[in-house]
C-alpha cells in the first residue's frame, strides 16, 4: 500500500513557527530580554522549510529544493518523509550536525514587519518563544533588546539586520518564483521510496522544474534569466534533486534511532 505526504502545508494567518508575534517597543518591552539558543524543538513538526534563492547553492548539499504549491512558487526544502517528523532535529532539539541550518529557521523568534507605507520594516519578535524573555532583567542568560535610552540593543540591532537581508532575498525569490510560473516550467512532481520496512511511501504535493519545458524557452527569457542568474538557481534546484536519497537514508537511520534504548 502506498502511503501519500502532502509537504503542502494547509495555509494559514501566521508564518511557519510564529504563534503570537509582536512589534518591539520600548514602551512595552523596555526590560525585554533574548535567552540563547538551546533546542530546535519549535521545528520539530516541520516537513518543509521556506527557502531564499541566496541559499539554494549550500542548501542543495543537504536538502532537496522544490517548490511549494501557491501564487509564488515559494521555494522549500523538505525535511521529512512521514507527516510532522523533522528528521534533522535530534532527540535534544539540536539541529543534526554538519547541516545546514535554513534562514528561516535561523531568523525565529524574530521577524520583520513591513511598515504600512511599505518603505521599510519594524522589528518584532513571537512573544510565545522559548526564548522571549518579557523581563530580560530576571535571566541573567538573556541578552537585553532596549538601552537604558530607549534604543535597541547590539542584539535587537543584529536581528534587524538579519531581517533585513532576509527580506531582501525573500523579495528576489519571490521575483524568481513567479517567473517560473509565468515561463510555465513547473510540473508536479513526486519521489517513491522503499522503507526499511518494504512498504512503498510516496512524498508529492509539490513542483519541480520540467527539464523539456525548460530546455525550450525562448531565447529572450533564456537572456533575461541569464542575466539575473536565475539558469544557476534552475540548475541548482534540479541537482538538489538528488538530495532525495539522503532524506530516505536520514529517515532510515532515525528509524533505527528510534528502536534503540533513550
Amino acid at each position: 500500500m502506498t502511503k501519500d505526504t502532502q509537504t503542502e502545508a494547509a495555509s494559514a494567518p501566521l508564518p511557519l513557527f510564529y504563534r503570537d508575534p509582536v512589534l518591539l517597543r520600548f514602551e512595552d518591552h523596555r526590560d525585554a530580554g533574548l535567552a540563547p539558543v538551546t533546542s530546535f524543538g519549535f521545528a520539530r513538526e516541520a516537513i518543509a522549510i521556506p527557502l531564499c534563492i541566496g541559499e539554494f547553492a549550500i542548501a542543495l548539499r543537504h536538502y532537496p529544493i522544490v517548490f511549494a504549491i501557491d501564487d509564488n512558487a515559494s521555494p522549500i526544502a523538505p525535511v521529512a518523509i512521514k507527516r510532522e517528523h523533522n528528521l534533522f532535529i535530534e532527540r535534544d532539539g539540536s539541529w543534526r550536525a554538519d547541516s545546514y541550518i535554513p534562514a528561516y529557521v535561523r531568523r525565529y523568534p524574530f521577524i520583520g514587519i513591513e511598515t504600512p507605507d511599505k518603505a521599510g520594516q519594524l522589528l518584532s519578535i513571537d512573544r510565545a518563544s522559548d526564548r522571549f524573555i518579557g523581563s530580560g532583567v530576571d535571566r541573567p542568560d538573556a541578552e537585553r533588546l532596549f538601552d537604558e535610552t530607549g534604543g535597541p540593543t547590539r542584539t535587537a540591532r543584529s536581528a534587524m539586520a538579519f531581517c533585513q537581508a532576509y527580506y531582501a532575498d525573500s523579495t528576489n525569490t519571490v521575483a524568481f518564483g513567479q517567473a517560473l510560473v509565468a515561463a510555465k516550467v513547473l510540473t508536479p512532481y513526486h519521489a517513491d521510496f522503499r522503507l526499511p520496512d518494504g512498504s512503498q511511501h510516496q512524498v508529492n504535493g509539490f513542483l519541480a522544474v520540467d527539464e523539456k519545458a525548460f530546455r525550450a524557452l525562448p531565447a529572450e527569457t533564456v537572456t533575461d534569466w541569464h542575466a539575473k542568474g536565475w539558469l544557476d538557481l534552475v540548475a541548482l534546484h534540479l541537482a538538489s534533486l538528488q538530495s532525495f536519497q539522503g532524506l530516505l537514508d536520514l529517515n532510515a537511520q532515525r528509524a533505527n534511532e528510534s528502536k534503540a534504548p533513550a
